[in-house]
């Protein structure tokens, strides 16, 4: 089956959005109060997953990938202390020994899932000293996760006396409790806490891009005009993997096109800080971790299998150069970012036991989604099972959606005649034994451009 197609280019259609979001809600650009914060990136590291294992050179080396994306921490979620999951100790401290042999400056703060306050007393109290602890206005960073009903003001009280200030960012679900919160929901939490808050942090992960969209913009005008600080949340992907009891909801991102929409608009609103939501959620496919297998290392998440989030890593890095530098980075060498289902939304498992999604969010279909980056126009051809498209490109960055097929997956890249580079993906299935949503993703660059006034004799034009 040959379908000759040109791509659909979106970046014209994602611009006249965030025009449209700018001009008829509370969040014109214009209005924001702009502060001297630097644009830190941070990820959400959920501590009761090793990603590589609970060791010294495994978290060095996840410290070094999240550095090498342009990453200057990890937020870690910590969901118990002193209890009978004693396991986050000996892994914070692993974590910090890491990033203390690395010598690199990444930053470690702790979002806080647990509701005893002497634990969170001691905890902060222990690692206050450390040369990692990041620290602002001179205060360390803390945040939470939902915990809005603990007594924070003895917390903090408690942490003075010891002689460590905190500066507080925190994500609190508004009253009544909503995924999705609006510019008003942000204002009444910043006027009920305003006597423990330095900022707010909005975790959100379950909605459509361009809702998760909307609600960072609306509380980086609300947040800004009360004098504080934002930290947007950006996440690639979510799938309820773990709700059985809510369906196992599913939402449509179209693959980069989500978290492009995403960090377009926190380009545009100018939040302080954006924390990644997640680094390494194995449950709920949020992670950005390029980690290819997390079952590998962690029999928990074997089953569905959790594939490779590498292609949503490698595309956020220029959008986080983009946000930490102020301008877009030059495309200077052609990249494929490429994203789908292994399976149609159709299949039924053979284990019966297992239970179905039923809860579809947005427009899903059996879709396999590019992003591309090209230095010249070029073809791009993707192969998936018995269909075969050709898509002709410009230079710049478009966004590709294809129908799926079961099979092998390859994508290949021509310019003038001559192969750029080709890559094949996982398989695509046409029976399974479990369902499985987590999407597939991957990449492949091509050489870097030449300087420009480049000749083949190596020389250099004036």
């Amino acid at each position: 089956m040959l379908i000759e197609t040109m791509a659909l280019a979106r970046t014209g259609i994602l611009l006249l959005w965030l025009v449209s979001v700018v001009l008829s809600s509370p969040v014109a650009i214009g209005q924001i109060n702009g502060t001297s914060s630097p644009h830190y990136v941070f990820a959400h590291y959920m501590v009761c997953y090793a990603t590589y294992g609970a060791t010294v050179g495994a978290y060095k080396r996840e410290i070094q990938e999240a550095q090498a994306a342009g990453i200057d921490g990890f937020a870690l979620n910590v969901g118990a202390w002193s209890g009978p999951d004693t396991y986050y100790k000996t892994r914070v401290e692993l974590i910090y020994e890491a990033a203390e042999q690395l010598g690199t400056g990444f930053k470690l703060f702790f979002s806080v899932d647990l509701s005893n306050t002497n634990d969170i007393v001691n905890m902060v109290s222990s690692y206050a000293p450390r040369t990692n602890s990041f620290r602002y206005q001179g205060k360390i960073v803390l945040s939470t996760f939902s915990e809005s009903n603990l007594d924070w003001n003895g917390v903090f009280h408690s942490l003075k006396d010891a002689g460590t200030g905190v500066f507080f960012v925190p994500f609190f679900y508004p009253n009544p409790t909503t995924e999705l919160p609006k510019y008003q929901d942000a204002v009444n939490l910043l006027n009920t806490y305003s006597n423990i808050l330095d900022g707010l942090f909005l975790f959100g992960a379950a909605g459509l891009p361009y809702q998760l969209a909307q609600c960072n913009s609306n509380y980086t005008l609300a947040v800004h005009s009360a004098g504080k600080i934002f930290m947007a949340g950006v996440t690639p992907h979510y799938w309820g993997c773990k709700q059985p009891s809510i369906d196992r909801r599913y939402f449509e991102f179209d693959g980069g096109e989500g978290i492009s929409l995403q960090w377009h608009t926190v380009i545009a609103s100018q939040p302080d800080w954006v924390e990644i939501v997640t680094w390494n959620d194995f449950n709920e496919s949020s992670y950005i971790s390029p980690v290819e297998d997390p079952g590998q290392y962690f029999d928990g998440v074997v089953t569905p299998h959790r594939y490779s989030h590498k292609g949503y890593f490698e595309l956020s890095k220029h959008y986080i150069a983009w946000f930490k530098n102020g301008r877009e980075p030059v495309i200077q060498n052609d990249a494929l970012y490429y994203f789908y289902r292994t399976h149609s939304k159709n299949s039924v498992a053979s284990d019966t036991n297992d239970v179905p999604v039923t809860w579809y969010l947005g427009n899903v279909q059996d879709t396999f989604n590019a992003t591309v980056f090209l230095i010249q126009p070029a073809q791009l051809t993707i192969a998936s099972g018995v269909n075969r498209t050709t898509n002709s490109l410009p230079a710049g960055i478009s966004a590709i959606r294809v129908p799926f097929a079961p099979g092998t997956q390859t994508m290949t890249l021509v310019r003038n005649g001559e192969q750029v580079f080709s890559v094949q993906g996982s398989n695509i299935l046409s029976q399974i034994q479990s369902y499985d949503f987590f999407p597939a993703s991957g990449f492949a660059y091509g050489k870097p451009s030449p300087p420009v006034g480049f000749h083949a004799s190596g020389s250099l034009q004036p």
